[in-house]
């Protein structure tokens, strides 16, 4: 069950971080359009080989902070307050959705893709962050456990994840297109609605 909850857990997470229209996730949706579907998965296998490790760093470092009282308290409060402010960040960007027209994305040409891919990925500093709170958050639910065993399948899930939504993007993105801001609008808002669920939940276990 240890082990189960931490695939679900490394499933869950990635994909609630990746599955807003990004730059990666854009980049992808281009090269599929302007070029093929396998230049795109390409791109998008080598950003997910980042995702690993990034996901694996961000909870092996939060595997030390859990381990000292002091530091993974303070920093689960850090994580509930900024739980908040992404549910108000979301929400906004929910809100102002309604006036988006168009994503434009610069996809640079004659590149190995999936190095391009690596590269871009590894310029995502909120990747290791986001894997370290959102473990720390589980973990305090019982959700998640810091064994080695149970980190390296979170990371395997949330490379996983990731590589379902840019397989989704590169497949289907065509066919959305038109409908992207629509998306976009509700995919925030719910977004929105799990992280305060999250910031909600966690305040009443810190003031309880």
């Amino acid at each position: 069950m240890t082990f189960l909850l931490a695939i679900l857990s490394g499933l869950f997470i990635s994909i609630v971080g990746i599955i807003i229209p990004g730059m990666l996730n854009m980049t992808i949706a281009k090269i599929s359009l302007n070029e093929n579907q396998s230049q795109a998965l390409k791109f998008a296998f080598g950003a997910v080989v980042v995702v690993f490790f990034q996901s694996f760093v961000g909870t092996y470092f939060a595997k030390f902070l859990d381990a000292n009282p002091v530091f993974s308290e303070g920093l689960r409060k850090v994580g509930t307050f900024i739980f908040i402010a992404l549910t108000i960040a979301f929400t906004i960007m929910g809100i102002k959705a309604n006036k988006q027209k168009d994503i434009k994305v610069n996809v640079e040409a004659k590149r190995n893709r999936f190095f391009y891919g690596m590269a871009m990925s590894a310029f995502n500093m909120f990747a290791i962050p986001w894997y370290a709170f959102t473990s720390l958050m589980v973990a305090s639910k019982d959700f998640f456990f810091y064994d080695i065993v149970s980190i390296i399948l979170f990371s395997v899930a949330a490379a996983i994840g990731t590589y379902l939504v840019f397989y989704l993007y590169a497949k289907f993105f065509k066919l959305i297109e038109q409908r992207l801001t629509f998306i976009v609008k509700n995919i925030n808002f719910l977004i929105a609605a799990l992280t305060g669920f999250v910031a909600i939940s966690s305040l009443i276990k810190m003031f309880s």
